[in-house]
């Protein structure tokens, strides 16, 4: 039996200027706000005792600063390269007959797509779901090839929570032989 799943392509609107934009207003953002968290941290609770490592930290609050504000930037750059090295997934394909996963991604950066083929038995899938403040109820699935993560989907964020089909898709992973686990 073959299955297929698709929904449409995922389109980025930024460009790489615009990136470098965002990512300098962060930067400045986060050295001002460290210019006022640092006195704050660093100011003991009984005015008379001095700490040494604060007072240091405090007389070189500008270089604790930048520290401060390239370690969180750094931080998002890591998770954006490696959100655009795996892909939006966009199509699978289970082919029961041969055995083979077929999952169709596109890198958001340059717009190129990929495709990867999987045998059943070396796959698995997990799911998570998450309360975020923010975003609310999100229902995460990771796909694991020999144990290391090669594609995840929130389903609740990406298209694939307009998909008809979506909880067909949901029921086949769980049911079926491939191997899934629900972090539910």
């Amino acid at each position: 039996m073959k299955e297929h799943f698709k929904v449409e392509k995922p389109i980025l609107h930024l460009n790489y200027f615009t990136i470098c934009i965002k990512y300098i207003v962060l930067f400045v953002l986060l050295f001002l706000s460290s210019w006022i968290v640092i006195p704050l941290l660093t100011a003991g609770k009984r005015g008379r005792t001095v700490n040494t490592v604060s007072k240091f930290i405090f007389e070189n609050a500008f270089v604790f600063a930048i520290l401060i504000a390239a370690t969180i930037i750094g931080w998002f750059i890591h998770r954006a390269i490696k959100k655009y090295k795996y892909g939006e997934v966009f199509d699978i394909n289970f082919e029961d007959s041969t055995g083979v996963l077929s999952i169709k991604t596109i890198n958001l950066a340059n717009n190129k797509e990929k495709t990867k083929s999987y045998l059943y038995k070396d796959i698995s899938f997990v799911f998570h779901k998450k309360n975020d403040p923010l975003f609310g109820n999100q229902r995460i699935l990771d796909i694991y090839h020999l144990e290391l993560r090669v594609h995840d989907i929130n389903i609740d964020r990406t298209a694939w929570c307009r998909h008809d089909n979506i909880e067909v898709l949901i029921k086949k992973i769980k049911s079926e032989h491939i191997s899934a686990k629900d972090y539910s």
